[in-house]
């Protein structure tokens, strides 16, 4: 069976278009601790990748000169982010509102695939975006995540749009994108496969049930080929910097086979095969109680399968669940449940605009006597409520805050005070003092990671250059009990917190000079 060119008619109108980039770019701006309103992005994680980005573009090579464990891919585009500002979280922000953006204009297009929405119905995103960036699984933005599951989304609708306008199948170009997806996705976190591996699977299915052989080659040669557009200038750059074994053992090798594998299986989760439905059903479960914002959107999104319509729901509820049950079976494989892994599964939120347009739609409708003030009133609502959704966002309490709020950058004056100071961040992870004092690590193992116990050659190397009278300055949690000879403390700091449970603490921090 030859391609098919097909039409699409969820096509955009400049309208929807200005309204759907705007709304995901305010979203972020207000939810966002990159954006301009905040003083800092505080979150360890986003820090450890905006150091590795800074560090690429001082000619440090990842994982060979600093060790952290996400994806290439990442730090590459934390790159881009420190070349538009190196002191601060702009470049992120501008990410952050670009897959934002991508995320809010699919997931209108997937929801124009099966109903025809009223010209003002698209008031109703503004509030959509903000309830899927306001659970507290987005924790302060910027996590792998966030920037991955608008690109599952994409794919998605192209895999819908293949069912209900063409032969099932998506058409070569878009077999290409799905392929460039998977390889992006691939180098920032391999865990988000699981996505890909289903819509594969599903299209090698229908097309050897067809018998469509040639087609399905078609199809696997272009994907192959997106996949290697991103995947060679990867492995180029590691080659050409002799570290290919670095990248091997610290993104691929170390993740496998010793993250969190201190943490012994019981019960069901101990038993072969089964843990691998109990595992990411538990998973799933657990996130849901403790958002419950994501847990109602997650069920939505499964009910709102029922009305992709009669003639292709049977394909549409396949492709979704197919990759779906794939997603969180290799996200979800182990006992230690980290909280943010259940937002790539957000690409599929985009099922709930389906009911909620027609809906809408209906409500206009029987309004005939009065449509402008249906209008008016649902327009109003729809605002009131994501206005309200937005301040109990749990990131409200550091807006417009100053910086010197932060300890990062009250430790920063005293760090600065000595003339290109070596600093080490010690049994805490990088929340931002290498940023905030305007300096680099000096050692491959520049600060905690959730690897320690099952990598001690992290501890070894900074205790060995601590022992040595290396460092300057050591910063660490207020709660380490390690005690040197060499460094005395002279800087102890607290800040207000609200962590990704939305509940506040006073974060400490500790800070020893060399005698």
């Amino acid at each position: 069976m030859q391609s098919q060119s097909l039409k699409d008619n969820s096509k955009l109108s400049r309208f929807e278009l200005a309204i759907l980039v705007l709304s995901a770019t305010v979203t972020i701006t207000l939810v966002s601790a990159s954006s301009p309103l905040y003083p800092y992005n505080p979150w360890d994680d986003a820090n450890c990748f905006f150091t590795l980005g800074r560090g690429i573009i001082h000619g440090y090579v990842p994982y060979r000169d600093l060790y952290e464990q996400k994806g290439p891919l990442l730090y590459f585009i934390y790159a881009l982010a420190a070349l538009i500002s190196e002191k601060s979280f702009i470049g992120s922000w501008i990410a952050e509102c670009i897959s934002a953006s991508l995320f809010a204009v699919f997931s209108w297009k997937t929801a124009k695939l099966f109903i025809d929405p009223s010209k003002y119905v698209i008031a109703v995103m503004p509030l959509f975006l903000g309830i899927v960036y306001t659970t507290g699984m987005f924790n302060f933005g910027g996590n792998a995540e966030e920037l991955c599951f608008p690109l599952l989304t994409i794919a998605l609708y192209f895999g819908f749009k293949a069912i209900i306008k063409g032969d099932g199948l998506p058409a070569n170009k878009e077999a290409m994108f799905i392929g460039l997806f998977t390889g992006i996705v691939f180098w920032i976190k391999y865990t988000f496969i699981g996505f890909f591996a289903g819509f594969c699977l599903y299209i090698l299915v229908l097309t050897v049930k067809r018998k469509s052989f040639l087609r399905l080659w078609s199809l696997v040669w272009r994907y192959v080929a997106g996949f290697l557009v991103i995947s060679i200038p990867i492995l180029i750059f590691f080659a050409a910097n002799k570290a290919i074994g670095s990248l091997w053992e610290a993104y691929f090798y170390n993740n496998m086979f010793l993250y969190h594998s201190g943490v012994k299986a019981t019960g069901l989760a101990a038993i072969p095969v089964v843990k691998n439905i109990y595992i990411p059903l538990i998973s799933i479960a657990s996130l849901a109680k403790e958002y419950p914002s994501y847990g109602i959107m997650l069920v939505f999104s499964l009910i709102s399968l029922m009305f992709t319509g009669k003639n292709h729901r049977q394909k549409t509820i396949g492709l979704f669940l197919i990759t779906f049950a794939l997603s969180i079976g290799v996200v979800f494989t182990r006992m230690v449940l980290i909280y943010y892994y259940g937002y790539i599964l957000a690409y599929g939120f985009c099922l709930v605009l389906i009911p909620v347009v027609k809906l809408l739609n209906y409500i206009e409708k029987v309004s005939k006597r009065n449509p402008s003030f249906i209008k008016g009133f649902a327009a109003f609502g729809l605002l009131v409520i994501y206005i309200f959704t937005i301040i109990a966002d749990k990131n409200m309490y550091l807006m417009f805050k100053p910086k010197d709020y932060l300890a990062q950058y009250r430790m920063a004056d005293t760090i600065n005070q000595t003339p290109d100071a070596k600093i080490l961040t010690y049994d805490v992870m990088d929340a931002g003092f290498y940023t905030a004092a305007g300096l680099m690590p000096v050692n491959r193992f520049y600060c905690y990671l959730n690897i320690e116990l099952t990598y001690p050659a992290i501890l070894e190397e900074q205790n060995r250059l601590i022992e040595e009278g290396y460092y300057d300055y050591i910063i660490t949690t207020y709660f380490c009990k390690a005690e040197w000879d060499n460094y005395e403390l002279i800087q102890e700091e607290t800040v207000f917190c609200i962590d990704y449970t939305g509940e506040g603490f006073l974060e400490g921090f500790k800070l020893y000079k060399k005698i």
